[in-house]
């Protein structure tokens, strides 16, 4: 994207997974059409969790060796931080929720838990036993005076260094749990986070991911950062999105051959521009235009040998479900898949 409006506040992300009894308790409302979209956000998830009233029928019973450790903390941060290891684990996937998300509601979307307060009898075990995979997902902070959970992301502000959290928390995984290979992956905000570690702290994970979150930078001049070295960067977004354009409505419309091409709209012109820089950066390539894989989801761009990929999905708008609804694949496959 490119240059953002300056302001004296950070900007408040829409939350898509938002877990509050009201939108004044979400500090919801401070930036325009923020009440709709958090509203109807609330009243889907909610319909999820407790469907007509009553809790869920719990899952299979854990599997042996498995462990669920919820609101753990490390050194030097405040983070709580949710950790499901299946038995035989031989990676890990550290999950970055949105603004105002919980690590609850995330574990919720992503089919960990069949509610957004895991618990021992909530956890779906499938998933990470058949992929050996740790989940970990961290709760992002309110800045002083918030008490929106979120991402110091260029966008967001928690208040925190969450740059140098996350690099702690991937050394953290790599000793108490004994995998080498962390990647990390993030939806919205968190997929905003997802890119500034990529550009700051590129050597904490072995792979990145971003759902719905494009590529910022501090400069705010649309320049794509500088990373220290290189790492695969997946970004997959929505062509129906209807809250990223708010945050730069002054973005060019696409020319009619980037249109062809499949970027509608401007913000996803901005992050092919993102792409082609990563591309350049990892491996000297050029990204070309018309040199997309087009299938009846939308086109991707791979380069790289793969490890640098830009999707957009025709019919996703920003949640979870309308991409996997769009693609036929669950979202936690998608991570899965690529960072392998």
């Amino acid at each position: 994207m490119n240059k953002l409006t300056p302001s004296r506040r950070p900007v408040q992300w829409i939350s898509l997974v938002v877990m509050c009894a009201s939108l004044a308790a979400c500090g919801g409302g401070d930036e325009p059409g923020i009440d709709s979209a958090d509203a109807s956000a609330s009243r889907e998830e909610a319909q999820g969790i407790l469907p007509s009233g009553r809790f869920p029928a719990p899952p299979p019973p854990a599997p042996a060796g498995s462990s669920l450790e919820l609101g753990i903390k490390i050194a030097g941060f405040p983070h709580k931080i949710d950790v499901y290891r299946p038995p035989g684990a031989t990676r890990a996937i550290v999950f970055l929720h949105g603004n105002g998300g919980t690590t609850g509601s995330l574990a919720y979307l992503l089919g960990f838990s069949v509610t957004a307060y895991p618990s021992a009898r909530t956890i779906n075990w499938d998933w990470l036993t058949r992929n050996g995979i740790i989940a970990v997902l961290p709760q992002g902070q309110a800045a002083p005076g918030s008490t929106v959970g979120t991402w110091n992301n260029y966008i967001a502000y928690s208040g925190q260094d969450d740059v140098a959290f996350l690099s702690a928390l991937a050394t953290n995984v790599r000793t108490k749990y004994g995998v080498a290979d962390v990647s990390l992956a993030g939806y919205s905000a968190g997929g905003v986070m997802t890119g500034r570690v990529w550009c700051e702290a590129t050597t904490a994970f072995k792979s990145f991911v971003s759902i719905a979150g494009p590529m910022m930078s501090g400069t705010g001049t649309g320049v794509t950062c500088t990373p220290p070295t290189t790492a695969p960067y997946f970004v997959m977004l929505g062509a129906k999105d209807q809250v990223l354009p708010t945050y730069n409505p002054g973005l060019p419309a696409p020319t009619p051959e980037q249109a062809a091409a499949g970027l509608t709209t401007g913000f996803l012109v901005a992050e092919w521009k993102r792409d082609s820089d990563r591309t350049r950066w990892v491996c000297g390539e050029t990204t070309q235009l018309g040199g997309a894989t087009v299938s009846p989801v939308g086109p991707t761009w791979n380069n790289c040998s793969t490890r640098i990929r830009y999707s957009v999905v025709k019919n996703a708008d920003h949640t979870i479900p309308s991409f996997e609804t769009a693609t036929g694949v669950k979202m936690v496959d998608t991570i899965a898949g690529f960072t392998h």
